[in-house]
């Protein structure tokens, strides 16, 4: 399942850097216009994944495999809940 997310996430990314940034403005434009609410979800899942990808960062040089591991989960959750999010904007 998580090699599933991580592909999808890199088609995104793919497609995504194809687009000129005209276009990408344009389509945070549109989301922030068509539904305010699933914006500033999207922003706020976006700072979380910040979050816990810098407390990733801090386990994996303190070597707690333990702590990594839950935090791992938390990041491909809300990796998973971020694509849904963005279907759902981008395919209106």
């Amino acid at each position: 399942m998580n090699k599933e997310i991580e592909q999808r996430i890199a088609e995104l990314r793919e497609k995504y850097k194809e687009l000129p940034p005209e276009k990408k403005a344009e389509w945070e434009r549109h989301i922030k216009k068509r539904n305010f609410l699933n914006y500033k979800k999207i922003e706020l899942i976006k700072s979380e994944l910040l979050r816990l990808e810098a407390r990733r960062a801090q386990l994996e040089l303190c070597d707690r495999e333990k702590e990594l591991e839950l935090v791992e989960k938390k990041i491909t959750c809300k990796k998973e809940k971020l694509l849904r999010y963005l279907g759902k904007q981008l395919n209106q």
